[in-house]
């Protein structure tokens, strides 16, 4: 304001105008784009980083999803579980926790998923003309889908292939990679 209390303006040309409008505009499209592109790309490492938990992790859900005790009807060897049904006056009401109960099915969708998509990658990785591909699916088998007692490290797998050991680790991201896709879908 100037000192009479009259504001002051300032007269941009209409060409002007435009120019600033674009610049702002692309400027906005470029931010927008990066944005997508960040939201994308952690997207894809979240994948990655799950399916990754999912194959450390495998052998507990199937446990899990054969062992977990979760209807009354399945303790049979606990002497006291009659009484303390009587005291919990279940009566015949079947005593069910239903928490674990749908635990239990979800992991075993999982499970079920998993499995067939591992068979799949199995038959892909075997079924490949490049000696890599096979290999891949052995790395996995070994660090992930054997026994506990039967999983090998990198190294030894590396040694057992005749390969150096961050060929392994390849071999491991590119498996990591293509089950993410047939895990959680395609991303690019």
């Amino acid at each position: 304001m100037s000192k009479k209390g009259k504001q002051s303006t300032i007269s941009i040309a209409a060409d002007q105008r435009r120019e600033i409008i674009g610049i702002a505009s692309q400027v906005a499209i470029e931010k927008y784009q990066k944005a997508v592109e960040k939201h994308r790309k952690e997207a894809k490492d979240r994948r990655l980083h799950n399916t990754k938990l999912l194959l450390e992790r495998y052998r507990a859900f199937v446990v899990h999803s054969e062992s977990a005790v979760y209807d009354a009807a399945q303790v049979e060897d606990d002497m006291d579980f009659d009484s303390l049904l009587d005291l919990m006056d279940c009566g015949s009401k079947p005593v069910v926790a239903e928490s674990v109960r749908d635990s239990v099915a979800r992991t075993r969708i999982l499970v079920h998923h998993i499995d067939w998509m591992l068979g799949y990658f199995k038959a892909r990785c075997e079924n490949s003309r490049k000696p890599e591909e096979a290999r891949r699916y052995r790395v996995i088998e070994k660090m992930y889908l054997v026994e506990e007692d039967q999983q090998m490290t990198a190294q030894e797998i590396a040694d057992e292939e005749h390969v150096d050991v961050s060929t392994i680790y390849k071999d491991q991201r590119a498996a990591i990679q293509q089950l993410s896709a047939m895990i959680f879908g395609y991303i690019e």
